[in-house]
Parts: C-alpha cells; structure tokens; sequence
C-alpha cells in the first residue's frame, strides 16, 4: 500500500507541475506587449484609425497600438466618452467633432486628436427622438396620452398635470372632462404630428384672441377649472414638430396648432421642455411666457404610451 501512496504522490505532483507550466506558458502567450520605460512607443506612432461602419454617423474608432499600450481612453466630441483599443461613435446631428485619444506609452501620457465631419443628420441615432416616435420603421408613428391613472408610490393619485410657480406646485384635476381623451402621434418621417383632442381643448382666458390668430379656431362653451373651454381645431392638419438641444437639453416645438392640453400663450413658439422620456413614458414642461404675469411660471405634463400600462 504504501509503494501504491508515493506512487500515487508522485503522479499528482507531476500532473500540478505540467498544469503550472502551461499555465505560466497561457499567460505569456496573453501578455500584452506594453510600452516600457527601455522601451517607450514613440509618440509618432500614436494615433487613430478611423473607419465608417455601415450605419450614417456612427464610425468606429481604433487604437493604432492595439494591444500594445495601456487602457485607451477616448473622448469622442458629442459629450461621450469610451475606454479601450475600439470606440464607436455615434452623431445624430451635422456638424465637425473633435475626437481625441489619449494612451500611456510608457513613459507619459499621448494625446492624438482626429476630426470628424458629418454633412446630413441620422437623429435616429438620438435616442429621445427614438422614444418620442419609434424611430423611422415606426410606419403608424408613436401615439402619447395624459397618464390619467398616474399614482404616488403609496397608491393614491398623482395628477398628470401641475402648475408650478417657484417654490409651489398646483396639482390639476381633469377628470370627467373629456381632456384626458387626447392623443398626440409623432412620426420620425417628415417630423408629422396629429394631436386630436377629440374636439376640445382650454385656453387660457386671455390668449383667445391670440390663439384664433396664429394657431386655429376656438370657441368657449363653458369652463373648467375656471379656464376656458371649448371646441377647438388646430389651423394644420396635420401638424409638425421640431426639436432642439440646447445645453444638452431637448426641447420639442410645435408648428400648426397642436399643444399639450392648455393653450397658455407664447411669445414666438410653443415649446416644451423634455424633462424625462423613455420608451413608456415622457413629462413635458412649458415654461410659460405669456402673460407677462405669468414669467417664471411652468406647466408639467406626464404622459404615457398609449396602451402602455404599469
């Protein structure tokens, strides 16, 4: 028995050698060739492939030491950032970008900058332009309502709609008015947009003039709320829609009557703020602009797919 046991030994021992061995072997063989402080990568040879993928506006960029430097890092020009030997960028909108890589060869840090130039936008590539339509296969466009059913985290309603001034929040309730029953549908093509208010619509009581003016036909029946409300009908059908970034911010513009709910007035367009979108949902704000009373005062909306429940 005994002879049996060292034989036994030996032949683990040797099975734990050869296992060693190949590992030491495995990870020589991964081993990446870095720049070192003998033998630093010449700062000349530090730079960006640059190659166009098969998609507009997205381009992948390459470490030209692939493999040979420490962690790349990249800062792509369109406020995002990448680490390691490939990078994609992606540009929804036109315009040049300064893409710039930054290495350790060894002995310091090595910069080396490409710029990028994009003459038409892909806005498919922005993901809040997405979310609000669809994107360009949705052929039928994204339709949004007021999230009627909206509750807080203990089960009791939260109003989609709120008037905000300073430090004060409003919370409206439009229930049983009918207002509720709108819906709003964007296509990415040819930025179309359909609001059907099924026929009514509030306007704030000074801005009738206004709004028969510039944006469509209405008429007060009654009041709701103490605001005005009545048929209305925007001037365009359909109407269109437009948006900006400004400060990383999107803002969403209508043209042809359409607007979320409540006329409120404006001095040059009807614009919202994008203040949260996903696939599900999206709250809107209006910073209201008119009347000069109402400077500083804003209008939030929460809206949800249609059809979409939680």
């Amino acid at each position: 028995m005994k002879g049996i046991d060292l034989l036994t030994t030996k032949t683990d021992n040797m099975k734990n050698i050869i296992v060693c061995i190949a590992l030491l072997i495995a990870f020589a063989a991964c081993e990446k060739k870095s720049g070192t402080l003998e033998a630093p990568i010449s700062k000349k040879d530090v730079n960006i492939i640059v190659q166009a993928t098969d998609t507009p506006n997205v381009y992948r960029f390459i470490n030209a030491q692939i493999g040979k430097t420490a962690a790349a890092n990249w800062n792509l020009g369109n406020s995002s950032t990448a680490k390691g030997d490939t990078a994609y960028g992606r540009y929804p909108f036109a315009g040049t970008y300064l893409v710039t890589l930054t290495v350790f060869n060894g002995v310091t840090a090595v910069i080396d900058s490409v710029k990028v130039n994009f003459t038409k936008d892909n806005v498919s590539l922005d993901s809040v332009y997405t979310c609000l339509t669809g994107g360009y296969d949705s052929t039928a466009g994204k339709t949004w309502v007021i999230d009627s059913a909206r509750k807080n985290a203990d089960g009791t309603p939260d109003l989609p709609v709120k008037i905000i001034n300073g430090s004060t929040t409003t919370p409206k309730d439009y229930t049983g008015t009918g207002l509720y029953n709108s819906t709003w549908t964007f296509w990415l093509q040819g930025n179309k947009l359909v609001y059907d208010n099924k026929g009514f619509s509030l306007c704030h009581s000074t801005r009738i003039a206004e709004i028969n003016s510039l944006w469509g036909s209405f008429t007060q029946t009654t009041t709701v709320g103490g605001d005005p409300y009545g048929p209305y009908t925007p001037k365009s059908n359909p109407q269109t829609w437009t948006m900006t970034i400004r400060n990383g911010i999107h803002y969403l513009q209508f043209q042809g009557g359409a607007f979320i709910l409540f006329y409120r007035g404006c001095s040059d367009v009807i614009e919202y703020q994008v203040s949260v979108i996903n696939n599900n949902e999206m709250v809107l704000t209006h910073a209201e602009t008119s009347p000069s009373n109402r400077l500083g005062w804003s209008d939030k909306y929460y809206l949800i797919r249609k059809g979409y429940s939680r």
